[in-house]
């Protein structure tokens, strides 16, 4: 078993994930946690994680850790950690590194058993402000990065550190450093697999659920909690409450109906709660307070919906990346992103259960688990949707009518993304009504309407993104329908930021 130490990354569970993908099995544990408490545990290995902290704030690991005798990988924060302690200098950088980079294999690292495998020059996703200027003694420099040390190795000690993040989608070839480190370092057996942790998963739910009538689920029409609702069906009768808050996409519903149709366990039904919603939510602009508001009403129309006392457990299709945004983490001193309806919007006095089985799962593990409970591939590849729905992509203040701008505007962008193949091209995309209005010439007179943002992102595992790159010859006719039939609309614009710095969503 691998033990992940985590230091409050963004990225701490994507470390566990990208080994799981390749068979490792592994484990987060708080970084926390003493050297002797990890030891009796018995890890094949270490992993310290990044962390939003410098070496020496009073986030640092045991320094006890180094002589547990199994070995360590220092990533980010772990890897100045590791520099430091073994005698090393770390030192604020004048520039900081947030965004890819190049990084080249060394003389030594074409020898060293973590490194040896990636190609001579390779890309990696750097997200740092400090910077190990100062090797350890006798430490050998396996990779550098513009003429500045990327990755060190202690072999004697078995130890190892490297500066960027190995676990996102964006280093190409981490994939390869974390499978040396298990299999060739650590002398892990690849035997985890998704098949063997739905089969324990549903296990678990059928002694957790096993005096429970039914369990409300709360559904959407996204993946998620589609995913959820058919995991609950195989173990238990599901009432899957649909609330229709107002802030829908046009297709939502039909879609949900259609995959639902397959599992007679599920007994949906609609909640038009759209007047209860927009009574607390009209001319709000602050998107936390759309989140937190959403959540807390959501809870509320369940209740009233099947009866205050009457429903003991309540299902959401939260998964880890949720989590990790709303800083829930309960290890580590993540950063606050923001606050899902899911997760941070949950009052704590509800008296209800929680029931989260994909807690632990990331979006495309979540789709895997799709296909082994065989849900349609065409609902799995839906676009993630957030719960709180057009409210959080209508930036600034809601009102009725540019909710409906931003409708049909989405309605468009849909039947065009799939009318020219463009929709499995990308992972998520979907358009953003602006809080600002631009001057436009429309049948020879002047306007002063609406402006609307395209947005188009390629990830994985929703922590890191890419911008899609459409054409301009593929942008320009849909601009030109958008603008022609949805009447406020006059300027559309194509969002050109990553993740990090951005998020996906643009509240």
């Amino acid at each position: 078993m691998l033990c992940v130490l985590d230091y409050g990354s963004q990225y701490t569970q994507l470390i566990a994930r990208r080994l799981r993908s390749q068979g490792f099995f592994s484990e987060v544990l708080p970084g926390r946690l003493s050297a002797s408490a990890i030891a009796a545990r018995r890890p094949s290995g270490i992993i310290l994680s990044g962390s939003p902290h410098s070496v020496g704030t009073g986030f640092d690991p045991d320094p006890a850790l180094l002589s547990i005798g199994v070995p360590i990988l220092g990533l980010c924060f772990g890897y100045q950690f590791l520099a430091q302690q073994l005698g090393g200098r770390v030192a604020q950088s004048t520039h900081r590194e947030y965004g890819a980079a190049q990084v080249r294999k060394t003389q030594a690292g074409k020898l060293d058993p973590l490194v040896n495998r990636l190609s001579p020059t390779t890309q990696v996703w750097m997200s740092h402000g400090d910077s190990v200027v100062e090797l350890p003694p006798d430490a050998q420099l396996v990779l550098e990065s513009a003429g500045k040390p990327a990755g060190f190795a202690l072999p004697s000690r078995r130890i190892w550190g490297l500066q960027f993040h190995p676990e996102v989608y964006h280093t190409p070839e981490g994939k390869l450093l974390l499978e040396s480190f298990a299999r060739d370092i650590c002398k892990q057996t690849p035997n985890w697999n998704l098949r063997a942790e739905l089969t324990e998963l549903k296990d678990k739910l059928r002694t957790e659920l096993a005096d429970v009538r039914e369990v409300v689920c709360a559904v959407s029409g996204g993946v998620d909690s589609t995913v959820l609702a058919v995991l609950l069906s195989q173990v238990c009768k599901v009432r899957a409450l649909f609330v229709d808050h107002g802030f829908l996409r046009a297709y939502d519903l039909a879609n949900l109906r259609r995959v639902f149709a397959n599992f007679p366990n599920i007994q949906l039904e609609v909640v038009d709660a759209k007047e209860r919603f927009w009574a607390a939510l009209d001319g709000v602009s602050d998107p936390e307070q759309k989140r937190l508001t959403i959540g807390r009403l959501f809870v509320k129309t369940f209740a009233d919906h099947v009866g205050e006392g009457r429903f003991t457990h309540l299902a959401q299709g939260t998964i880890y990346s949720d989590v990790i945004e709303s800083a829930a983490v309960a290890h580590g001193g993540a950063a606050h992103i923001k606050s899902h309806h899911n997760v941070g919007g949950f009052p704590q006095d509800a008296r209800v259960q929680l029931v989260e089985p994909l807690r632990p799962f990331f979006k495309d593990e979540v789709r895997e688990l799709g296909v082994l409970l065989g849900i349609d591939s065409d609902i799995l590849h839906l676009h993630p949707f957030p719960g709180p729905g057009l409210a959080i992509r209508c930036i600034g203040e809601l009102r009725r009518d540019r909710i409906e701008i931003l409708r049909r505007a989405d309605a468009i962008f849909y039947e065009e993304l799939i009318r020219r193949d463009m929709y499995l091209r990308t992972w998520q995309a979907f358009v953003a009504l602006l809080p600002v209005r631009t001057v436009g010439v429309m049948g020879d007179q002047r306007s002063y309407e609406h402006a609307l943002a395209i947005r188009a992102v390629s990830s994985v595992d929703a922590m890191t993104a890419d911008v899609t790159e459409f054409s301009i010859a593929e942008l320009l006719p849909i601009a030109a329908r958008l603008v022609n039939e949805v009447r406020g609309i006059n300027r559309v614009v194509y969002d050109l930021t990553t993740k990090p710095p951005g998020t996906i969503e643009w509240e």
